[in-house]
């Protein structure tokens, strides 16, 4: 883990950026929270992803649960039991129903099934067709043509019904629990290794700090590097493209989105070049050089990633209990009789890319070469290369690191519960650009990160 600090001469060529660039860089979220909230087209478009991507939640879920039925039922009764507050929608509900159903319909699973299903019924707007359509697949079964349908708002579930005559035996049963306890195993086995990779992490962190002390580790990233406050200027332009493609997708046409987008991208690299300043500088600045050496610097990516799994594991916990959190306030509430949680939903922490992993191998690709390969190139150069630049110019490491990551998870879909954890880890790439001042390590990191993520639930959902 050792590195030297560039020798380079530092330039002192820059530019004070625009009073423009810090509100452009706060009304960014704000754009993107509007249309959501305002926009008739982004409103629905959102319902969707986040139902799609519950769904996906809930297979998950649901495989857990039906392989601890095969040992202990009445603790995978309790277990979907619990579940049941996560039937936020009329698919999610109808996931549950199926799973009850597939356990079987006596000791309770009948009396669950018409409770869960009254109480969406309940909520205004649902889709009363397609709940009483559940109902009675569970109860009675269900014909191929009729599971075909339901398919195509259940996904795996609708493989949970049983068959007109049999409703508690599904045609795929055995082989659905034989998948379910070999996906359990695998994820045990994930587990396991993750600790391992946690406590390997926690060692080199150790390591790293005792080298510090004892004057063996050096920092290559200079703060004093110019050109440095500029490249606010870029991280607001790359911001406003990016909430601005999404508003013209929902307003004009989606051809907008990828139109901005890349425009975005392009004209905030090229911007600093365009206020008149060296590209060879700004390309060094920005932590797009190779550093080392290619390998050197890929392996340095790797190293840092177990490094940072401590402090991701952190922010997860933080998440956690703020999602805990919201559970307790959210049960209170409903035992009071209070009308509603001011908005506060004690769900899964998700993205919208865990939904588009129910599509088909197609879908699972494009969605690992968008986490695993566009999104850290694209995130690393502007957030740890352009923000944090900009930052450092003015604050230390740690409140740069801090504030770089804040706002990299602020402006992720997965909601403000998410922040912590994300926080983490946007810090954890922001260590990683300190200490080898390329942007290769942190990317680097970045790509195992998600591709670690979506090749786990790639084999898991479909």
């Amino acid at each position: 883990m050792e590195s030297t600090s560039e020798s380079d001469p530092v330039p002192e060529s820059d530019r004070k950026p625009g009073r423009w660039a810090w509100p452009a860089i706060l009304l960014a979220p704000v754009l993107l929270l509007a249309g959501e909230r305002f926009v008739p087209e982004a409103e629905a478009e959102v319902v969707a992803q986040h139902d799609l991507s519950l769904l996906a939640v809930l297979q998950v879920q649901a495989k857990l649960v039906i392989a601890l039925n095969l040992q202990q039922p009445k603790e995978a009764r309790k277990q979907l039991l619990e579940l049941e507050s996560y039937a936020s929608s009329d698919s999610a509900a109808g996931a549950l129903a199926a799973t009850h159903g597939f356990l079987g319909l006596e000791d309770g699973g009948r009396e669950a099934v018409d409770l869960l299903l009254a109480s969406r019924a309940q909520v205004p707007g649902v889709d009363a067709a397609f709940l009483e359509a559940v109902r009675r697949a569970t109860f009675q079964g269900v014909d191929e043509p009729g599971r075909e349908i339901l398919r195509t708002r259940l996904g795996w579930f609708a493989d949970l019904f049983g068959t007109p005559g049999a409703p508690s035996e599904a045609p795929m049963g055995g082989e659905i629990r034989h998948r379910a306890m070999l996906e359990i195993v695998m994820m045990a086995v994930g587990g396991i290794i993750g600790v391992v990779s946690i406590l390997i992490g926690a060692g080199v962190l150790l390591y790293a700090e005792f080298r510090r002390v004892g004057g063996k580790l050096f920092l290559a990233f200079d703060a004093d590097r110019r050109p440095a406050r500029i490249f606010l200027e870029s991280f607001a332009i790359f911001l406003l493209s990016m909430a601005l493609g999404n508003a013209g997708s929902w307003l004009v046409h989606w051809l907008m989105q990828p139109i901005f987008s890349i425009g975005g991208i392009v004209l905030a690299l090229v911007w600093p070049r365009l206020r008149g300043l060296p590209w060879v500088e700004v390309c060094r600045s920005l932590g797009l050089h190779r550093g080392k050496g290619w390998i050197r610097e890929v392996g340095a990516g790797v190293v840092g990633y177990f490094a940072m799994l401590p402090m991701a594991i952190i922010g997860i916990a933080l998440s956690a209990g703020l999602v805990a959190l919201v559970g307790i306030v959210e049960k209170t509430m409903i035992g009071e009789g209070t009308e509603g949680s001011g908005g506060l939903v004690a769900e899964p922490v998700t993205h919208p890319a865990v939904g588009w992993m129910l599509g088909g191998w197609e879908a699972k690709i494009m969605v690992l070469l968008l986490a695993a390969v566009m999104a850290p190139l694209v995130e690393e150069v502007f957030f740890r290369g352009a923000f944090y630049r900009a930052l450092r110019s003015r604050m230390g490491m740690a409140a740069a690191g801090l504030l770089n990551g804040f706002i990299f998870a602020s402006l992720h879909p997965q909601g403000w519960m998410a922040i912590p954890a994300l926080t983490a880890m946007g810090f954890g790439f922001a260590c990683l650009r300190e200490w080898r001042d390329s942007l290769i390590a942190p990317m680097t990191a970045h790509a195992i990160n998600n591709g670690l993520l979506i090749g786990g639930l790639a084999l898991i959902l479909r």
